[in-house]
C-alpha cells in the first residue's frame, strides 16, 4: 500500500519494553514506497554501528483508509531500536543512519505538512503532541522552560519541565529544510516500562 499520509518513527532506547530515550519523527505526504519498502529502509538502521549482527530491534506497521467526503489512505510505522552498550561512535553512526534513511524517504514523498517554517506557537504545539504520543504524559502539565530558535537551519529548540520532575525536550525541524521532522527525548528518570496491551477481544 502507498498511502496519502505517511508517519515514520525511530525509537531508540536500552530496552524495548520501556519508553524510549529519544524518538525521530518523520512525516510525509504521498510517499511512493510500499509500506514494505519503508521497513526494508529503516531496517539498514540497524546495521549501523558496523557490527556482525544487527542491533536488536522491532518494527510495527498499521495502515488505515477514510473516507469522510473525499477518500484517503494513511500509514504508519514505527521501528524500536534497543541502544544497548552503543555510545561514541556508535550512537553518532546511529544517528547519521536515521538522518539519511530519512532523506531518501523524502526524496521519494511529493512534499511534507511543514511547507515552511512553523512558528514558535506551532513548534511547540508539534512538540507537546509528539512527546504525548511517545511517552503518554497529559501535554497540560508540560511547560516550557527553554526555547531557541535557529532560522539559518530553520530549527527550534525546545525544553519542557513535568510536573512528576522529568524533562522533556524537542527538536522540530531536526534536519535542515525538513521541519516536519522532529526528535524528542527525556531526561532525569529511569526507565519506565510501557504498560501492555490490552488483549483484544476475540468477539469484536
Amino acid at each position: 500500500m502507498r498511502a496519502q499520509e505517511s508517519r515514520i518513527s525511530v525509537a531508540l532506547g536500552d530496552d524495548l519494553g520501556c519508553y524510549p530515550v529519544e524518538v525521530w519523527d518523520l512525516e510525509l505526504d504521498h510517499l511512493d514506497m510500499f509500506t514494505e519498502e519503508v521497513i526494508d529502509a529503516l531496517n539498514a538502521i540497524s546495521w549501523a554501528e558496523g557490527n556482525e549482527f544487527p542491533s536488536h530491534s522491532s518494527v510495527s506497521a498499521r495502515t488505515a483508509q477514510h473516507n469522510w467526503g473525499a477518500s484517503g489512505s494513511f500509514s504508519e510505522i514505527v521501528m524500536q531500536l534497543s541502544l544497548g552498550t552503543a555510545g561514541g561512535v556508535g550512537a553518532t553512526a546511529i544517528t547519521a543512519a536515521i538522518k539519511a534513511t530519512y532523506e531518501k524517504l523524502r526524496g521519494r514523498a511529493q512534499g511534507d505538512p511543514w511547507q515552511s517554517m512553523p512558528s514558535t506557537e506551532d513548534a511547540v504545539r508539534l512538540a507537546r503532541s509528539r512527546i504525548h504520543r511517545h511517552y503518554d504524559v497529559d501535554v497540560e502539565k508540560l511547560t516550557v522552560v527553554r526555547s531557541n530558535i535557529d532560522s539559518e537551519t530553520q530549527r527550534y529548540d525546545l525544553e519542557f519541565s513535568h510536573e512528576d520532575g522529568r524533562k522533556f525536550g524537542a527538536t522540530v525541524g531536526a534536519m535542515t529544510g525538513l521541519p516536519s521532522c522532529t526528535r524528542v527525548w527525556v531526561e532525569g528518570t529511569e526507565p519506565i516500562p510501557r504498560p501492555v496491551p490490552e488483549p483484544t477481544n476475540p468477539g469484536n
